[in-house]
């Protein structure tokens, strides 16, 4: 038997609706008989919202690691950016092919996304090596599409240096994931970044540093700065500073969900809220 997620047409400027439309493929996700396979219809998509596609992907990572076959159905016009943006794997390199990826990578100056990019996540060295080289060639994409500099441009890297080791620091997972999509009509940008591991709070309870009961625990640990790490070693900077960042500096918006609760912050409001499970 085969269940089918059938993805939304397209989605709207409004933050939330692809933030919506997510949670409810992964709620079908997790009501559906564990032996089926699982069909994402991607057939009357116009356009994905980087949030969707960067949550779809870590959703199939966790799916094809609990053994699940997964299957992408697609027309031509979006089976092409499909194609373009890696998704669902993700555009990947090894340390002997670093120079090779980064001339692939860097092709994308030209265009206005940066694709669905699967970094290494591990503390190893090389791993850590890798990861570095792939985010400066991000970083350079960036500074191109955008047409940033200054402190603003510094701003941006800091995002995404910071949530990308948050990810290594704390998930447990081989790989982190990265999509982003410029929109120079509307002078802003979007940017997703996702993995398929243990979550807030399972981090804390493993560091053995903070206990807490609840997701939305976890997540009021985080926005203020209480680390997983033993003091001695910790900054607790990542998330704190780059939500302040993001929002009070770049009036932007932040979105950070983990197991059953997320956060939304923008200029005017920040507020948890728990979610079904």
């Amino acid at each position: 038997m085969a269940s089918k997620i059938k993805i939304a047409a397209r989605v709207s400027d409004d933050f939330g609706d692809p933030i919506s439309k997510l949670s409810g493929y992964v709620h079908k996700l997790n009501t559906l008989p564990e032996e089926e396979e699982i069909i994402f219809d991607f057939s009357e998509v116009k356009f994905v919202s980087p949030y969707i596609l960067g949550g779809l992907a870590a959703q199939i990572v966790r799916l094809k690691a609990e053994g699940r076959t997964v299957i992408i159905e697609t027309h031509g016009n979006v089976e092409g950016y499909l194609k373009a943006v890696y998704f669902p794997e993700g555009f990947t390199s090894s340390t002997r092919d670093i120079d090779n990826a980064e001339a692939k990578l860097l092709s994308y100056h030209r265009k206005n996304f940066i694709p669905l990019v699967s970094f290494p996540a591990t503390k190893q060295d090389a791993q850590n090596k890798l990861r570095e080289q792939l985010l400066s060639v991000i970083h350079s994409i960036f500074k191109t599409q955008l047409k940033l500099e200054g402190n603003v441009l510094q701003a941006v890297y800091y995002l995404v240096d910071e949530l990308t080791q948050n990810i290594a620091d704390h998930s447990g997972i081989e790989n982190g994931l990265l999509v982003a999509q410029f929109y120079p009509t509307k002078n802003y940008m979007d940017v997703c970044i996702a993995d398929c591991g243990k979550g807030l709070k399972q981090s804390y309870v493993d560091s053995g540093n903070y206990l807490p009961t609840s997701d939305e625990e976890a997540i009021t640990l985080a926005l203020n700065g209480k680390s997983t790490k033993p003091e001695a070693n910790s900054r607790g900077f990542g998330i704190p500073t780059s939500r302040k960042m993001l929002v009070n500096g770049l009036r932007g918006k932040f979105f950070m969900w983990t197991g059953t609760a997320f956060m939304y912050q923008n200029v005017e409001k920040e507020e948890i809220i728990s979610v079904p499970e």
